[in-house]
């Protein structure tokens, strides 16, 4: 394959893959807790241009490089901002740290999606059905949910036999770097294997406040999506030319030859 389309082709793939980003960004811009996706470009191998090729002036360096590729895509892991909704089992970190969740295979997941509720097992659940992991000290169905309220620091408290009482505590975790998690899907993380994930309990120093009564909402900026999404399609759309363009060239001289 020839050096134009090359470049034609690694840019029509690259940008392809960075509006499949842009379209799930634009999608999640009102799920809780969702974390936007980044991705970053870098430049294939330069290949030196010598007089051999051109005709180049005195002292003029030049070179082609062979295309573009995406160096990187990852959740960009800001905070997002925080709404009032006044549920108390709607709880939001304020800092570090993500929710433990157990999925329908007992399989821990992380997630910043904090809109849980008592299902009719008397389980704390999300909207999607996973379990909230947590050190229970009184069993859910004993609570008195009128006085239910949880501190910044994730102890759940109620009231029994008209004093307050420590049902139970909600622990945060943070992997110890950012590449030990990866996307699981329906907004949360699966941690790798052989990784020992840090908890609020042991390490309280490390982590956020939990924030009961709020959500976290998407950190999608729609406005900041829909221009780069527009830039993408544009030079999608460049690139194509430039590899119809090169193929007539092909063509024309093929007639010649």
């Amino acid at each position: 394959m020839t050096i134009p389309y090359s470049i034609s082709k690694s840019a029509l793939q690259t940008h392809q893959h960075k509006l499949d980003h842009l379209s799930h960004n634009i999608a999640n811009v009102n799920t809780t807790g969702f974390k936007k996706k980044d991705s970053n470009f870098t430049e294939l191998l330069h290949n030196a241009v010598t007089n051999q090729d051109v005709r180049l002036s005195e002292n003029a360096e030049a070179s082609l490089n062979a295309g573009v590729r995406m160096s990187s895509s990852k959740d960009s892991f800001t905070q997002g901002a925080l709404s009032h909704t006044g549920e108390t089992l709607h709880m939001a970190v304020g800092g570090n740290g993500f929710f433990g969740v157990r999925n329908m295979d007992n399989e821990l997941l992380l997630t910043r999606d904090g809109a849980f509720q008592i299902n009719d097992q008397g389980q704390i659940v999300s909207d999607r059905g996973h379990s909230l992991e947590m050190e229970l000290d009184i069993p859910v169905e004993q609570w008195d949910r009128q006085s239910l309220t949880i501190s910044d620091t994730g102890e759940i408290l109620t009231s029994i036999n008209g004093e307050t009482a420590v049902a139970g505590t909600i622990p945060l975790y943070l992997p110890p770097h950012s590449t030990a998690i990866e996307s699981a899907g329906g907004n949360t993380y699966r941690v790798m294997e052989g990784v020992n994930l840090i908890d609020s309990i042991n390490a309280p120093e490390n982590f956020g406040s939990v924030m009961s009564g709020y959500l976290e909402e998407s950190t999608v900026d729609l406005a900041q999506s829909l221009t780069e999404m527009m830039l993408s399609q544009r030079a999608y759309s460049l690139n194509a030319q430039v590899m119809q363009s090169t193929d007539e060239i092909h063509s024309l001289i093929n007639q010649f030859t």
